[in-house]
């Protein structure tokens, strides 16, 4: 098999016309030049060169085979040299594995400025958190925190959740401070129509037994595993549902949505973001990590 080095060399000695010569523009040793050129030598079964005491003269051979490889040879070490500076100036691209709702809604904007390349995953946060674990996934932005070897987190945000209706809907009173409103309100909200993440109400559960100090007897009109598509169905009046504040502020902004409580004391959920230990000082991950940490605060 004919090394692309051995007509490299013979190119070399062909233009500068001595084996010294040859290898001192190819940064290689006079040995190395002079193993190339007897190597290709016998693959043709001729001599390239007339050796004299002052130069290597070409033989009709050699020149024949110059003429026939030169423009191939220039051609590939351009494209070689193009290869090089293009990686060279390329931006790293880092996996991103996210909630899309949040990937959309906020961190997005907060990543738009970050020198990288950017290859988005959406799914759960186990799902998400084994990919990394198993290098199919640079960063992940978990809604939990799972305990998982080789992993390293970081407190991304704080989402706070909020419970929600349509303009159209009249509640007895929004947002209670004492028992009996609360007890008012969880009454008539337990006669609304509800639509939720999943059937076993793991947004709304949990604001209940925070806020009612009960737990939610009620069964969802509407199932959707998407929380921007939810925000959109309480504002069509399908039924109430407890959404992150940061998903209705707009729909709360353009007046086709209420607010019925956000407590004193939200309900709160943490966003973290998660990495493989060996990779914390990646350069791409640690400007993504601070871009999304700048961009939200």
């Amino acid at each position: 098999m004919v090394d692309y080095d051995w007509y490299r060399s013979f190119l070399a000695i062909y233009r500068v016309g001595t084996v010294t010569g040859a290898a001192e523009e190819r940064n290689l040793t006079q040995p190395a030049m002079t193993q190339h050129l007897a190597a290709l030598e016998a693959v043709v079964g001729a001599p390239l060169f007339t050796r004299t005491a002052r130069r290597m003269v070409p033989t009709a051979q050699g020149t024949t085979l110059y003429n026939q490889v030169v423009a191939a040879l220039e051609t590939l070490d351009r494209v070689s040299l193009s290869l090089r500076r293009r990686e060279a100036t390329a931006l790293p691209e880092v996996r991103l594995g996210t909630p899309r709702e949040y990937f959309s809604a906020v961190a997005l904007g907060a990543l738009a400025q970050a020198p990288v390349r950017l290859w988005a995953q959406f799914g759960q946060a186990y799902a998400l958190l084994e990919a990394l674990r198993a290098g199919e996934l640079d960063l992940v932005i978990a809604t939990e925190r799972l305990n998982m070897r080789e992993l390293e987190y970081r407190k991304l945000a704080e989402e706070s959740f909020v419970l929600v209706a349509s303009v159209e809907l009249v509640p007895p009173l929004v947002q209670p401070a004492t028992a009996e409103e609360r007890a008012t309100l969880e009454r008539w909200a337990l006669g609304q129509a509800w639509v939720s993440y999943a059937r076993d109400l793991p947004i709304i559960r949990r604001f209940w037994r925070q806020c009612f100090g009960t737990r939610p007897t009620l069964e969802p009109r509407l199932v959707i595993p998407d929380l921007q598509v939810l925000a959109e169905a309480v504002a069509a009046g399908l039924g109430l549902s407890v959404l992150p504040s940061y998903l209705c502020a707009p729909l709360l902004a353009a007046g086709r949505m209420q607010s019925l409580w956000l407590p004193t004391s939200p309900v709160t959920n943490d966003l973290w973001l998660a990495y493989r230990s060996r990779d914390r000082q990646r350069p791409e991950l640690v400007a993504a990590r601070d871009a999304l940490l700048n961009g939200l605060l």
